[in-house]
């Protein structure tokens, strides 16, 4: 939406050109001025993006105004409202840098073809800017991955996470590391911008796919973990703390313990759970086997978030334990992933730094995550398209949903929301479309009976059938044969 402000002495013109915008739907906010002076002080209050200033005004006049509306917002585009225009208009115009002028009495397709173009420029304009921005976040993002990873797993000395967080507005060394879960990467920084309770403290997040990692810079640590457990008290959302670090050394210890409380949460259900050494055993050859399993069957299943909370899992236990088997726990979801998913590209497997290990886990995941989720649609597709086809070619036997979800190994019930979705209607109204407009250009030719075409087309009770057709052509099936 766009501002647009009129200034015209004569009520009627300001009106004419509202009502236009209004009429055309136009994507304008209309405010209006009945002098220059008047201009002026709106159009510093509401920045208008377009400016109809009319000439001659009383007190101050439309050349005056557009020069102080211009000198206080250069982005906006005046449009001088003159019944004569002469040369000294047209410089006076000139030097202000005007878009257009109209000649009174203006007429409206000129207005609308104006404002139209007007309007396209502004969009040009925030479309690039959009651009722009999209480009300066995914940046920032990268950055924000690569910094977070390089911190998780201690590639930063103290003084570089000093110098990050100062460029924050934080000072603080001390605090604690929240792992959430539930939380899109795209939704992170509108949560932590909206909410009051995050806007009040020193924090640094850095969001993933699955969770986001907040850094919490307090010396009150124990005091705010509560305050952070009673905040997310019945929300969807699933919470785990680490322990609670005194400086910037001790940071990847606590996202490593955070990790682990979180991943115990998630998998218990639970909706928060606070940092307990108890929960800091190192599992068993037999458990990181079963991890790894669960991985797989989750990735074939497009479940990205559960594998990956389930890789988190492993890649934790090869942070705390340097004898961890992980690279033989790689090697086998590797090879079991690309024998369902063979046309994604095979990587080898990095093989010292868990880091690496850890970015190529998940960058499997992902992938092949979304390779079955887009296979499954296009699985899909091509089943209610044989649906179709059988519809069809087969609408003269008698059809059920339960016989074609058979047929394209779907339950029932799945089926008919998928049909829906592929087919446009339910399986009954897909199925008497089909059969109806059949029906008629049988009878249009006129080679057989009402009784004839109604079993042709799946109806053994003529009765039955022309009730169907009139109700859903308007006339009887005699009618149509007849003429």
């Amino acid at each position: 939406m766009y501002t647009l402000l009129i200034a015209d002495d004569e009520p009627l013109e300001c009106a004419a050109i509202e009502l236009l915008v209004t009429r055309a739907k136009l994507p304008l906010r209309v405010l209006k001025a009945r002098n220059g002076r008047e201009a002026v002080d709106l159009a510093r209050r509401h920045k208008p993006h377009i400016v109809f200033l009319d000439i001659q005004m009383p007190g101050m006049d439309g050349i005056e105004a557009g020069k102080l509306i211009r000198s206080d917002n250069d982005e906006c585009q005046i449009v001088y409202l003159t019944a004569w225009p002469t040369f000294d208009f047209a410089r006076a115009a000139i030097r202000i840098g005007v878009a257009e002028y109209l000649v009174k009495p203006v007429q409206h397709t000129e207005v609308y073809a104006l404002l139209d173009r007007l309007i396209a420029h502004f969009d040009r304009l925030h479309e690039d800017e959009r651009k722009q921005k999209e480009e300066i976040r995914s940046t920032l993002n990268l950055f924000s991955r690569e910094f977070f990873a390089a911190m998780k797993f201690s590639r930063l000395t103290p003084e570089t996470m000093k110098s990050y967080f100062i460029a924050q507005g934080i000072t603080l060394e001390e605090g604690v590391v929240i792992i959430i879960g539930g939380l899109k990467e795209e939704e992170a920084q509108e949560y932590f911008s909206r909410e009051p309770f995050w806007q009040r403290l020193p924090i640094s997040y850095f969001p993933s796919i699955d969770r986001t990692t907040v850094l919490l810079f307090t010396t009150q640590a124990a005091k705010k973990i509560e305050e952070v457990k009673a905040f997310f008290q019945g929300s969807d959302l699933t919470v785990g703390t680490g322990l609670i670090f005194e400086n910037l050394e001790q940071i990847p210890q606590s996202i490593l313990t955070a990790s682990i409380t979180y991943c115990t949460a998630y998998q218990e259900g639970l909706s928060f759970l606070r940092y307990n050494p108890a929960l800091m055993v190192s599992q068993s050859r037999e458990e990181l086997d079963a991890i790894s399993s669960l991985i797989l069957t989750e990735t074939l299943q497009g479940n990205t978030g559960k594998a990956r909370t389930l890789a988190h899992r492993l890649i934790d236990n090869a942070q705390r334990d340097q004898t961890n088997p992980l690279p033989e726990n790689l090697t086998v979801i590797s090879h079991e992933i690309h024998k369902s998913v063979p046309f994604l590209p095979r990587r080898p497997i990095p093989a010292d730094s868990v880091m690496e290990q850890e970015a190529f886990l998940m960058d499997l995941i992902d992938s092949a995550s979304e390779a079955v989720l887009i296979d499954r649609l296009d699985r899909h597709k091509r089943a209610f398209e044989y649906v179709d086809r059988y519809l069809h070619t087969h609408m003269g036997l008698p059809l059920t949903s339960e016989d074609l979800a058979k047929k394209v190994s779907l339950n029932t019930k799945y089926f008919g929301r998928l049909f829906k979705r592929y087919l446009g209607s339910t399986f009954v109204e897909h199925l008497t479309k089909i059969r109806m407009e059949k029906a008629y250009t049988l009878l249009e030719e006129g080679e057989y009976t009402v009784k004839t075409v109604a079993e042709l087309t799946g109806y053994q009770e003529p009765g039955y059938f022309t009730r169907v057709f009139r109700r859903y052509h308007g006339v009887t099936p005699s009618s149509v044969l007849e003429s």
